[in-house]
């Protein structure tokens, strides 16, 4: 009896541990896949300026609570319920808080959508009615319709207007940030990933090469001399990211541009595509560079 010969190429066992490796690794690929996506961003982004803004307009509405009585206080402290003054006092505040509310929000989404509102009438109405609560709210606790003055409502008394004062300037600029930080997610590139290595095959057979003949040389067809036209986009660029039908409208732009020898501009890419403006200063260079490395090298 004769014994079998062993294969001469048997592939390598894989451990267990090697393979939970790899599992492992695969799934952290997908993850920071995901989590480095440009939408992601954004998202997140825009869920964290809601929460912020929703906590701030929260404690906004209890500052002006709190000064609502303070202005009580000074037009109808010594009243009675049964004067309608008494009952119209209340809605001295709320008023004059409807009218910042709304002015607030206005320059949130002017700010919001990168437009600065610098009109001295904007900010005068804001101090004028945030100065009109402060001065209501002092006066109230310095001269009280009954008993005698209290230290700890003087103090409140200033500093509750001093604070719904300052949030109503840090609103919209919290606003602006956001949006600023929702916009510069969506022009960051996604990022790259590899998928986890196979496992190594199994050794094989060396394979003798055999002898390939060489083409025959083509003659180089003469071409007409036209406007160069953009080389293809890097995996990583801004272009790339963007999908196929806005590719293309931004290769007629560009073709268009340098065939009349000059620069592509963000004006140009706005006027035929929607996009933020950071994203089209950033495609705007990113185009001009890739066409003037194309020159150079061809």
């Amino acid at each position: 009896m004769f014994r079998k010969s062993a294969p001469k190429s048997a592939a390598r066992p894989v451990s267990r541990r090697v393979r939970t490796l790899e599992t492992q690794l695969t799934e952290a690929h997908d993850v920071h896949r995901l989590a480095t996506d440009p939408l992601l961003g954004a998202v997140t982004a825009d869920r964290f300026r809601t929460s912020i803004t929703r906590t701030m307009w929260f404690f906004l509405t209890v500052g002006l609570g709190f000064t609502t009585t303070g202005v009580h206080d000074f037009l109808a402290g010594r009243l009675t319920a049964t004067d309608p003054l008494w009952w119209g006092a209340w809605l001295a505040e709320p008023a004059l808080a409807g009218i910042l509310v709304t002015l607030l929000r206005w320059e949130a989404a002017m700010l919001a959508a990168d437009i600065p509102v610098t009109d001295k009438p904007v900010t005068h109405l804001k101090r004028l009615l945030l100065a009109a609560t402060f001065a209501a709210n002092v006066w109230a606790a310095l001269t009280p319709a009954t008993g005698g003055i209290s230290q700890g409502s003087v103090f409140f008394h200033i500093v509750i207007p001093l604070v719904v004062y300052l949030l109503a300037e840090v609103m919209p600029i919290i606003q602006q940030r956001c949006t600023q930080a929702r916009n510069d997610a969506l022009t960051t590139p996604p990022a790259t990933t590899h998928p986890a290595p196979p496992p190594p095959p199994a050794a094989a057979e060396p394979v003798t090469p055999q002898p390939v003949p060489a083409p025959a040389p083509v003659k180089p067809t003469p071409t007409p001399t036209s406007a160069p036209a953009p080389a293809p986009a890097p995996a990583g660029s801004v272009l790339a990211s963007l999908p196929a039908s806005i590719r293309t409208t931004i290769t007629d732009i560009t073709a268009d541009a340098h065939t009349a020898g000059r620069p592509v501009t963000p004006a140009d890419l706005s006027a035929r595509v929607t996009l933020p403006a950071g994203m089209l200063a950033s495609l705007a260079d990113e185009l001009n560079t890739t066409v003037n490395h194309h020159k150079v090298t061809t």
